[in-house]
């Protein structure tokens, strides 16, 4: 073997791995690229599903509509009454089954209700404390100018027997004196740490007369969602731009393997300017090509001088035609390529796969 053929053997085995090599790293960058996308994709959803979450209300009770209203406690009882023609349709027991009020109890003129508020339980303020808003309808017809009070007790309503609101901080208890007219409603807030709470509401001057009459109703909307979500959601969507950032990278370090032939992104007037000096560029070559035609149809003919003797005709026709024939080394074909066996490249160090290859190229040519 000549050292000529083997030096050119050595070039395309090194061409063929430089190749295996570049899709191999084509194949694990597009893994990366896929991987990073893909976390982009998630930490976006994390943003819009803990996002949603932390301005979602999650409310308890419903002020919508006083089932007792226009009705005499008489009236209320027998409707409590199964078995009676006047008992309640299944929409109001199903209405008044969500209520926080106090026309479920002979004990009219205040409510208990128990809050769970999920969330850290330490006391820093706007940070793990949860917003409580409670609004309040007032049903009462007795004609009593009377203020009221609102707390809310650290513990289950079970829990809380000799506890009083005078006893509770000012952050967890509020009170009025300016009367609630009927119909008329009132929002109180409170920002408190997680954990379990009784609500309760009270009026200064109770009703005289107590019974099955509802007199106030309640709404209570826990945003325990925000201090646990919005961080969340913060993080997730600071995460999401330092990934998407990852993520491009990512993919230009792709493309630039995959795709090392493609051209950058021209702007708009790079592309004009570059079209205005092709044409330029051509219409200067039609220019120059057909002026030379022109010089070349306008020079006339040179003049044979008179005194230059005229060939004879007859020696004219027996002059031998000269004719272009092929030089014998046009004529002769390419030499062969040398041709190895398996056995002689299997010798020069060359795996199966490679020859193999070899012999495709082989055929090809």
């Amino acid at each position: 073997m000549d050292e000529g053929a083997f030096e050119k053997l050595a070039e395309q085995n090194v061409v063929r791995q430089a190749e295996i090599d570049r899709r191999e790293k084509v194949a694990e960058l597009r893994k990366v690229k896929n991987s990073k996308r893909n976390n982009v994709i998630l930490l976006l959803l994390l943003v819009v599903v803990f996002g949603g979450i932390a301005l979602a209300p999650f409310s308890q009770g419903d002020v919508s509509n006083n089932p007792h209203e226009f009705s005499q406690e008489v009236d209320i009882l027998n409707r409590n009454d199964p078995t009676h023609p006047a008992a309640w349709e299944a929409q109001d027991i199903e209405l008044m089954s969500q209520k926080i009020w106090d026309g479920n109890d002979e004990f009219s003129g205040s409510f208990q209700h128990d809050l769970v508020l999920p969330g850290i339980p330490i006391d820093i303020g706007g940070i793990t404390t949860v917003p409580v808003d409670v609004r309040l309808v007032s049903y009462r017809v007795d004609g009593a100018n009377t203020g009221f009070r609102l707390a809310l007790f650290p513990t289950s309503c079970d829990e809380m027997y000799g506890q009083t609101i005078e006893s509770l901080g000012e952050q967890y208890k509020y009170g009025s004196i300016t009367p609630m007219i009927i119909g008329m409603e009132v929002t109180v807030s409170f920002e408190v740490p997680a954990g379990k709470y009784c609500l309760v509401f009270e009026y200064e001057n109770p009703p005289e007369i107590q019974g099955f009459r509802a007199t106030i109703d309640a709404e209570v909307t826990p945003h325990w969602n925000q201090p646990l979500c919005a961080p969340l959601a913060a993080i997730s969507l600071i995460l999401a731009i330092f990934a998407g950032v990852g993520a491009h990278k990512a993919g230009k370090a792709w493309k630039k393997v995959a795709q090392p032939d493609s051209p950058d992104k021209k702007t708009t007037e790079e592309e004009v300017l570059e079209q205005a000096e092709e044409e330029r560029g051509t219409m200067s070559e039609t220019g120059e090509t057909s002026e030379d035609g022109e010089e070349d149809a306008v020079e006339p003919p040179a003049e044979q001088p008179d005194s230059m003797p005229q060939m004879d005709e007859s020696v004219q026709a027996t002059e031998p035609q000269v004719t272009d024939e092929p030089t014998p080394d046009a004529a002769e074909p390419a030499p062969a390529q040398p041709v190895y066996t398996d056995d002689e490249l299997r010798a020069l160090g060359w795996t199966d796969q490679q020859i193999e290859w070899q012999r495709q190229a082989e055929q090809m040519q």
